[in-house]
């Protein structure tokens, strides 16, 4: 099967940016050319329109499957490699994006067309495979838009969130069950299916967790697999990384993309979601000595993680110790000033970062 041109023009614009694109007529078939991640990972600072794509294949020896070529580090291969890289997908996914079926279910329909008629054909019947479950939502959570003005557990979902300055767009309340009185956060992968969840407790309640995360009991996927994002941005942008939802919205609010980690660490899984992103760390500003200073510890430990798997360009931002994280201060103050204070205060983490930031605590 080969790459359809129309597929692969639409998939490079929504990466991209449409802004981006050149499209250039040549004797062996229209090049699409545009900015150069592979040449932006590696740090190099001129990468516009270094990279060169050609749907035909142009010279490949296997022109059925596309070229490329970033003519600042010399990646090439064939246009599903690129797709792949891209997107951190496997081969096979981005086989199928592109040419509509993967090479292995080609050759199935051609051994089946070549043999379907023969009348000694014996058919092999194989067990249906295990459904794979997915995540749905708690019973009984409702999109708090959509509920009736009058339900009591709407009122008291929308107050919770109004002090925190949070809109109610997209969020949902559970009002009975195991997630009951919670505030339902989802996260949504780059397509837009439901991946994972997390419910917030609208009040403090002693001996109850405060969130209490989707049950991954017969599920593929974990905690370790997601990322909270209220959407996912183009490549190159800059993401703020936090542990918590409510803040990664508040980034939102602010103009800035919040992307919540669930957690003080990140997983190989959740690096590699973001390797095509500029990451600014961003964690709580928690009181204390620097040993039960866990938002400072997240941030050392991420940010030296990062600097270890190639990442170029890493940052790092705290907020404000009276504030202690990004929507307090939000709440004190407004969206123009959380934005003010994340641009001016962010600084580059490097090798030496996190000996001066445990220079400061002591």
């Amino acid at each position: 099967m080969a790459v359809d041109y129309d597929t692969f023009l639409e998939w490079a614009k929504d990466r991209f940016g449409e802004e981006n694109i050149k499209v250039r007529h040549t004797a062996h078939g229209d090049e699409i050319l545009t900015h150069s991640f592979y040449a932006h990972k590696k740090g190099i600072d001129d990468y516009t329109h270094n990279l060169w794509m050609n749907p035909s294949g142009g010279k490949s020896k296997n022109p059925e499957k596309g070229s490329f070529r970033c003519w600042k580090t010399d990646t090439m291969g064939s246009l599903v490699k690129l797709v792949a890289d891209y997107d951190n997908i496997p081969y096979e996914e981005a086989e199928e994006k592109l040419c509509g079926m993967t090479s292995l279910r080609a050759l199935e329909l051609k051994v089946h067309e070549f043999f379907g008629h023969k009348e000694d054909t014996v058919e092999v019947l194989q067990p249906d495979p295990e459904p794979v479950k997915q995540v749905e939502l708690p019973e009984w959570s409702y999109l708090i838009d959509k509920m009736s003005p009058s339900h009591y557990m709407r009122i008291r979902a929308r107050q919770y969130l109004r002090d925190r300055k949070i809109p109610t767009e997209g969020l949902y309340v559970c009002i009975n069950g195991d997630y009951k009185d919670r505030i339902i956060i989802p996260y949504y992968d780059w397509y837009g299916e439901l991946v994972w969840f997390n419910g917030r407790l609208m009040y403090d309640k002693k001996g109850t967790l405060k969130y209490m995360k989707c049950k991954s009991d017969g599920l593929n996927i974990t905690q370790e697999d997601v990322l909270y994002m209220t959407s996912w941005p183009r490549a190159g942008t800059k993401i703020y990384l936090m542990e918590g939802e409510i803040d990664a919205i508040s980034m939102k609010i602010a103009g800035l993309v919040g992307c919540a980690v669930g957690g003080k660490f990140l997983s190989d899984t959740q690096i590699e979601m973001i390797r095509r992103y500029e990451p600014v760390l961003a964690f709580d500003a928690d009181e204390g000595r620097f040993e039960k200073d866990s938002g400072l510890q997240a941030l050392i430990n991420i940010g030296t993680t990062l600097l270890e798997k190639g990442f170029p360009k890493v940052g790092y931002v705290r907020p404000p110790k009276a504030y202690k994280d990004w929507n307090k201060l939000l709440v004190a103050k407004n969206p123009e000033t959380v934005r003010a204070y994340a641009e001016r205060f962010e600084k580059p983490f490097t090798p030496h970062t996190p000996d001066l930031l445990l220079a400061q605590r002591l």
